[in-house]
This record gives C-alpha cells, sequence and structure tokens, in this order.
C-alpha cells in the first residue's frame, strides 16, 4: 500500500518505501526533505533548506554564519539574504541550488548542501509603462512567484497579461524563465524570451542585474562584463550589465548560473480568448505501404496563422474504418483567437463548471473529478485488463476537451487545462515544424509497438504546440540545428503517463534517442530527459557562448550538482584549469542497468 501513495504527504514526510506501514526515519530529526510538487523528485541537502524571508534579517540563519555589523544592525532584505547564503557556500565549498514550486522532474533542483526555497519571494516589485511602446508594461516580480498567481494579481490589480502560457500555471516565474517554458500562440517565441531583466545573486553573494540593450543602447562586450563581475565584491550595489552574451545566456540558465531574486516580464492589457475544441481523424497510412504520414491541410493551415492560439491532442491509438482497412486516430484541435467580448458567464463560481452550453464555462474540462490522480489509477486499471479497449479509454482524455460552443474567458484560464489535480509526469521534445509529421509517424510506431506487443502503454493523449525561434542559448527553440542549418518555427511533441504508469521512463528513453536520430529533437530541459554531455554538445551549437556564462557566474562551482553532472556542465571547470576529468556520458535509469534497445535499433548512449 505504501508504495503506491506517492502523492500523500504528512509532516513527517511518509512517502514511498511501504513508509505508511513501517516507521518513518524523517520523525526523528528536524530537517525535513523537499518533494517536487508529484512527490516523485526528493531533495535532502545536508546542510541546511532556507526559505529567505521579504522582511529584513538581523541574525545569522546558518551554523557558523557570520554577519557584519551593518547587516547586524540594518537587516537583510532578501537579495542580500540570498547573498548570505551564497557567499558562506563559497567561503566552506558548499553546493547551493534554488527551487520555486519543484515542478520538474529531471534533476534541476537536486543540490548536496543548501536548498534555498524560494516560495516566500512572492510580491510584484514594480509596474512601469514602457515609454518607446506605451502597449507594453515591464512589471518586475520575485522569482519565487507562480504564474498563478502573478496572472490572477495583474488582473485584479493592474488589467495586464503576459502574451501566452502554457497548460499549466503552478510553476514559479524563475522555473519558467530559467527552462524555456512555452504556450501556444502561433508566432511567439518561449516564455523566457517575455523576461527583459533578471536581477542574480552569483557565486560569492555578488548581484547582478542583467537586461538585453534597447535599440540604439551599446550592447556591452563579454571581456568587459567579465572584468566588471569578477572586481566586485560581497556587499556591493548590483553589477548593471547590458549585454546581449550575458542575457542569452542568464534568460536560459538552468538554475546553474546563479539564483533569480526577480524577472522584469514584459506584459499587455488584459484580453479574453474565444477557443474552439473540435475533433478531427487523422488518415494513418497503410502498414504494408510505403505512405507517409499527412496532417490534413486545414490542421497545417491553422498552425501557419499568426497571432492565433492552436495545439491539437491525438489519441495515438488507431481504430479501423467500418468498411475499409483503412486506420485513423481520433485528435481534437484547439484553435483560438483574442475577442473583446465576454462569456455569458465569467464568474469564478461558474468557472469550472461543465455547462457545454454556457460560452463562459470550461465544459466536461471542469470536472475536477476526472483530474485526480484516483480517477486515473481507474482508467490505468481498466487498460491493463481489457488491452483492446485502449482506444475507447484513450477517448477519455479526448472528450472531456471536446466543445461544440466557443468557450471565451480571460486568456489564462482558457489557455490553463488543469489545476495540477493530476499529477502527469511527462516528457516534450522540440523540434523543426517541418518534421513534425515525422516525428507524430516515429511516435505512433513506437507507442502501438509497445502496446501491441508488450502490453505497455499511455493512456494520454500526445499533445503538440508551436513556437517561433529565439537566440537564448540553451532554448531548445534555438535557431541555430545541429546541421549547421537554421530553423524559424518549431514544435512542440509532449508524451504525457499517468501517475504510476509502468515504465514510463523507460519508454522516453526510448522515444527521445529516436526522435534524437531521426529529428534531431531537443528534449525539454524540466520535463522527463535523459541528456548527456555528448548529447547537449552535438544539439546546442551556442554551448560555447553560454559555458562562458556558466564559468563567470558559477567561478566556484557553488550550483554544480546532479544535474550539472550529467550534462558535463561540471567539466567546464576542469577544462578551463587545465585539468582532465572524466565527462559522464550517461544517466542512470532506475532499476535498469545502461541503455535500453527499443525495437528500431537507434543508438542510445554516445
Amino acid at each position: 500500500m505504501g508504495n503506491s501513495m506517492t502523492c500523500i504527504d504528512c509532516c513527517c514526510g511518509l512517502r514511498q518505501k511501504n513508509q505508511c506501514c513501517w516507521p518513518c526515519i524523517n520523525c526523528c530529526t528536524l530537517k525535513k526533505p523537499f518533494y517536487n510538487y508529484d512527490g516523485s523528485e526528493i531533495v535532502e541537502p545536508m546542510v541546511a533548506n532556507v526559505k529567505p524571508r521579504r522582511k529584513k534579517v538581523h541574525k545569522p540563519f546558518l551554523k557558523g554564519m557570520t554577519l557584519t555589523m551593518a547587516e547586524r544592525e540594518v537587516g537583510m532584505d532578501a537579495p542580500g539574504q540570498i547573498s548570505a547564503i551564497l557567499k558562506y557556500a563559497e567561503e566552506n565549498n558548499l553546493k547551493a541550488r534554488a527551487v520555486g514550486t519543484g515542478s520538474s522532474w529531471s534533476g534541476l533542483i537536486t543540490v548536496r548542501d543548501i536548498l534555498i526555497d524560494m516560495g516566500n519571494l512572492n510580491q510584484i516589485l514594480q509596474v512601469k509603462r514602457n515609454e518607446e511602446d506605451p502597449s507594453i508594461y515591464h512589471v518586475t516580480v520575485e522569482g519565487g512567484k507562480t504564474v498563478r498567481e502573478l496572472n490572477a494579481e495583474l488582473d485584479k490589480y493592474y488589467q495586464l497579461g503576459l502574451a501566452a502560457m502554457g497548460n499549466y500555471d503552478g510553476q514559479s516565474i524563475a522555473g519558467v524563465c530559467s527552462t524555456s517554458t512555452h504556450g501556444s500562440l502561433i508566432g511567439a517565441p518561449t516564455m523566457s524570451n517575455f523576461a527583459s531583466a533578471y536581477h542574480l545573486i552569483i557565486a560569492g553573494g555578488i548581484q547582478v542585474t542583467v537586461r538585453k540593450p534597447r535599440p540604439g543602447e551599446a550592447d556591452e562586450p563579454f571581456d568587459s562584463v567579465g572584468k566588471r563581475v569578477q572586481s566586485a565584491n560581497y556587499g556591493d550595489d548590483p553589477v548593471d550589465i547590458v549585454s546581449s552574451d550575458i542575457y542569452c545566456a542568464v534568460a536560459v540558465g538552468l538554475g546553474s548560473l546563479g539564483v533569480i531574486y526577480s524577472v522584469t516580464l514584459d506584459c499587455r492589457k488584459i484580453f479574453n480568448i474565444s477557443e474552439r475544441r473540435l475533433p478531427i481523424k487523422l488518415e494513418l497510412p497503410d502498414p504494408h505501404s510505403h505512405e507517409d504520414f499527412v496532417l490534413p491541410d486545414k490542421i497545417k493551415e491553422l498552425y501557419n496563422t499568426h497571432g492565433k492560439f492552436f495545439s491539437v491532442f491525438i489519441n495515438m491509438f488507431p481504430r479501423k474504418h467500418c468498411c475499409s482497412s483503412r486506420r485513423y486516430v481520433k485528435a481534437v484541435y484547439m484553435e483560438g483567437d483574442e475577442v473583446e467580448q465576454d462569456g455569458c458567464c465569467q464568474s469564478d463560481v461558474c468557472l469550472s463548471c461543465q455547462c457545454c452550453c454556457c460560452s463562459g464555462c470550461r465544459g466536461q474540462s471542469g470536472c475536477q473529478f476526472l483530474q485526480t490522480d484516483c480517477s486515473a489509477s481507474c482508467l490505468q486499471s481498466c487498460g491493463y485488463c481489457c488491452p483492446t479497449c485502449l482506444p475507447g479509454i484513450a477517448d477519455c482524455g479526448l472528450d472531456i476537451f471536446s466543445r461544440k460552443q466557443p468557450y471565451i474567458q480571460k486568456w489564462y484560464n482558457v489557455l490553463r487545462f488543469t489545476d495540477g489535480n493530476i499529477h502527469i509526469r511527462t516528457a516534450e521534445y522540440c523540434l523543426p515544424r517541418d518534421m513534425l509529421e515525422l516525428a507524430l509517424d516515429e511516435t505512433f510506431k513506437l507507442l502501438n509497438y509497445y502496446a501491441d506487443t508488450h502490453n505497455m502503454y499511455t493512456l494520454l493523449p500526445t499533445y503538440v504546440r508551436f513556437v517561433d525561434a529565439d537566440d537564448l542559448y540553451l532554448s531548445p527553440a534555438n535557431r541555430h540545428r545541429p546541421d549547421g542549418s537554421t530553423c524559424d518555427e518549431y514544435c512542440y511533441v509532449e508524451v504525457p503517463f499517468l501517475p504510476g504508469s509502468y515504465a514510463m521512463n523507460e519508454f522516453h528513453r526510448a522515444l527521445e534517442d529516436l526522435l534524437f536520430e531521426k529529428c534531431q529533437a531537443r528534449p525539454h530541459w524540466s520535463k522527463n530527459n535523459f541528456l548527456n554531455y555528448n548529447r547537449v554538445v552535438e544539439l546546442y551549437p551556442k554551448l560555447d557562448e553560454w559555458k562562458r556564462v556558466f564559468l563567470l557566474f558559477n567561478r566556484a562551482t557553488t550550483f554544480d550538482n546532479h544535474f550539472t553532472r550529467y550534462c558535463g556542465f561540471d567539466y567546464f571547470h576542469r577544462e578551463a584549469a587545465g585539468q582532465q576529468s572524466q565527462i559522464v556520458t550517461s544517466q542512470p535509469v532506475q532499476g535498469v542497468k545502461g541503455a535500453i534497445q527499443h525495437p528500431y535499433a537507434v543508438g542510445n548512449d554516445e
């Protein structure tokens, strides 16, 4: 029983390993572990789990920490507290990382010594209108604020909003920007590009502000920035950096360049979206022919329409036509346009109702009972008991999004699909838009091979979204491709699993290898991935530019952790010092030794 209750916790940290049946050792210690949002990843810092506070602190909060007289008398504000922690870490050769809500599964938040929990730092600090473009508002917000909290507060007090967001809004603002999270607005880049400035605390407790140059403003060279940062001291005012090089690295810093205290986001006036959620059949090629999978022209037309909100859910398990041997899969596409009118009901009470006739209600997708881990377990059991029913069971995930009437609501209510009641584990891959059909075809083949032959499957639909390319060095949507070409338009293919699904890590590893071989797809940094040093070097041509900033801001190896080790970033320090070190070239998978081999014989670890 205990092994299955991974979503239940208490003050003693009861989780897995039969701790519901046997005494938990956490009952005997004052140190509590940190779990990511679904409890599948645990962080147990050996020194401290620290939560900086907004009010000033006048006393040391770590054993052995010393404060100056001024810090004791005047006190340390939130950035000052983070600076003191990182100075203490550098002096004692400790590792430190920051965490928001823990909405990741890739080891980004793991740390050996000090975990800095940003949950208390959740305030909007400043709202300022852009002088050159009055339609843009610069909103400075602390990094620990969640996207959900920010959307509600911007709407209520300022009538502002972001240009787009993802389908889940439980992440922290700093986490969203650090990992290049994206939305579904055609023609928009990832959300990291919505940030125009960052306030970071880097190794040694040095504070820096980083922003990209405005039109006509000088772009400071990297060497000049490096000299100023290296000469800065703990307790100085923040080093103001106006540099494209630094900004393009910091915008997708993966938590490895410092602790993001605040982010300045470019916002706009609040708006409504009118969304249509319509079912469609996607014809599959004859398995005995050499036909290629092709998306309908209607779908292609929609995702090539600039300014439209568009995404597609696809049930990857095929059906046969009644009077033909041809097969098809069911899908639901969601297209939305910005509108001025409101839905017929805009109250928060009715927002999550199931009424499909009321344009202000969510329809079936508003039923929170369907979005729980219990309902997910029921569906999983049905699938195991009756594998032939897989197409019908998987349709449950599509049917709740189908809706004949337009859904008109505030932008963030339309784009948010779940409140986080169901702890889905997912992997997502970014690839050029013109490779979408190839990627879907390969994903379809792999999913159905394991489902038909080995009864291993996911009941959730594959999800497709689209973004524009950017110039951020470690953004999966960076326009520079591994083969030396450039790409201006990307798509994301997401393959989610219900909580507790059997062998989902192994399947995601197999799919990642397959899409890398076929499309040179880049996995999402914060979602399930199995990146290693060789793979990162091959996928990111701008890695050397990011490395320069990594060595400058993480000069004392303060932010190194499990994640940086497997991605090979730790090696950069030894390389800079002229030392040799063995590079880890693969990530271990729990319960599996070595790399798995999937049926298409694509190589796994380099």
